[in-house]
């Protein structure tokens, strides 16, 4: 090898490696060594092509169809081999590799790029066959890349499988590389600065500096946190990885931010809730789901997951009504964030549910029932006499002032009682004539009809008994 030719060799490589990105250029051989022929890979990356997206399909060797959509089009790799004579009397060997083309498409860059060769013969020429490909596909980008078709596929090289997980790993690396050495103008303090020096949310796309979206995450951490740290762009609900909260917040901040967050995700699971003592709030289980059993590992407090008190066991829950009143006025008029609120204080949504329907159904009897005065089981009445006959216990009871009556003498509450003269108080009468003509039975004075203490005692409840039978039901 001529001193000239090593030398305008050398030269080559120092001008190309010049206009590539760092690490583009790789050394094969020696070229410190002047007995070795030097030998390298040229890396060819498509992010500066106008419209690089591009789509991959295939199917995989289990029969499954796969379409992935990519940003940049993943590079390819031009091997050259510089000859003791190169450039004087020689051309330099070139080979492109590919992950992604097929045998033609290869077969059509190694061609242009030998009679590139061939049209400046003794001059430099690695710089031109590189830029040749790059112009290839800026000029008939391809939109989609069949991975079946790859030649490196067809040389049985490789599996399917394994080719598309190492192209979509190669269009990764290319996209973050065209971030990071664009510009970008923050959101929030208007600067331009190189990607290297932003963060990119993802879904949407958004972009800010790294001090701006530090100083933002830091001043959240510091004060309450109930979400992900998200991005920075008003109304947008894209989460921040963990890698970047974790660079902005630091150890110590990071790691209250982390505990705070696995504690959000484990109280919104089905089986744990917040343990209800104002001192405590941590984090406690139900054990038991039909009973309503829960435990603080906390504070070791066990409480009933309903009514959020100790744990009364088969006994019923005790609301006062404010309580119930709030938790119904949040269920049904609330936003979402009270709905969730309630879902994450009673252990899901499913127990809301459960409880509201509770709610309801108490509130419907509170106006539409009675507690017998007895056992006080709840007793509705559609029709009939105020006197009421509890089919639990027993009891008769006056439905007017709730007092327990006599069983040999039911209607004497009605005769002589604090009630008397209403046995019948409230009571419709619809005329069968006339649907529409709605009246109220009068008020009917038994002391009027019969004298207390009479002979003809015996004839009035006869026709207490006759008025019931005929006309009313008094659940008897």
């Amino acid at each position: 090898m001529t001193n000239e030719n090593r030398e305008n060799q050398i030269y080559e490589l120092e001008a190309l490696e010049s206009v590539l990105r760092e690490n583009k250029l790789t050394r094969t051989s020696d070229w410190e060594d002047s007995n070795a022929e030097i030998r390298g890979i040229v890396e060819v990356g498509f992010d500066l092509i106008t419209d690089p997206k591009v789509t991959i399909v295939g199917v995989l060797e289990s029969g499954e169809n796969f379409s992935v959509p990519l940003d940049i089009l993943p590079p390819i790799r031009l091997k050259f081999h510089f000859p003791d004579v190169y450039p004087s009397n020689s051309s330099p060997q070139l080979e492109i590799e590919s992950d992604w083309m097929t045998m033609e498409q290869k077969t059509e860059c190694e061609a242009e790029m030998a009679q590139i060769c061939e049209e400046n013969e003794a001059m430099p020429v690695l710089f031109f066959c590189y830029q040749s490909i790059i112009d290839k596909m800026d000029q008939n980008p391809p939109k989609v890349i069949r991975l079946n078709d790859a030649y490196t596929l067809k040389n049985g090289q490789e599996s399917i499988l394994s080719l598309k997980k190492k192209i979509l790993g190669k269009g990764e690396e290319a996209a973050t590389e065209h971030f990071v050495n664009k510009l970008f103008d923050c959101e929030v303090c208007y600067d331009s600065l190189l990607g290297q020096h932003c963060i990119k949310f993802q879904p949407c796309g958004h972009v800010f500096c790294k001090n701006c979206t530090q100083d933002f995450y830091r001043s959240e951490a510091k004060g309450l946190v109930s979400k992900p740290m998200q991005c920075l762009a008003e109304g947008c609900s894209s989460e921040a990885e963990q890698g970047v909260v974790k660079e902005a917040l630091g150890e110590e901040l990071f790691a209250k931010y982390e505990t705070e967050m696995l504690t959000k995700a484990i109280r919104e699971m089905d089986d744990t809730v917040e343990c209800p003592r104002e001192y405590c709030k941590k984090v406690a289980y139900v054990t038991d789901q039909s009973r309503n059993l829960a435990e603080c590992s906390y504070c070791n407090f066990s409480f009933c997951n309903a009514c959020k008190q100790t744990f009364h066991g088969v006994s019923s829950c005790k609301w006062k009504n404010d309580e119930k009143a709030a938790i119904l006025k949040s269920w049904q008029e609330g936003g979402a964030a009270e709905r969730a609120q309630l879902c994450r204080q009673f252990g899901g949504e499913k127990n809301v549910v459960v409880l509201v329907e509770r709610f309801l159904n108490e509130v419907w009897l509170d106006e539409n029932s009675k507690p017998c005065p007895k056992c006080a089981v709840s007793i509705e009445k559609n029709e009939g006499c105020n006197k009421l006959h509890c089919a639990k216990c027993d009891t008769f009871f006056c439905w007017l002032c709730s007092a327990v009556l006599s069983k040999d003498d039911p209607y004497k509450h009605f005769q002589d009682g604090v009630c008397s003269g209403r046995l019948f108080e409230g009571v419709h009468h619809f005329s069968d004539d006339d649907e529409d003509d709605v009246g109220h039975l009068p008020d009917l004075d038994l002391d009027d009809a019969f004298d207390e203490g009479s002979e003809d005692d015996e004839d009035f409840d006869e026709l207490l008994w006759d008025i019931e039978e005929d006309e009313l039901d008094d659940f008897d």
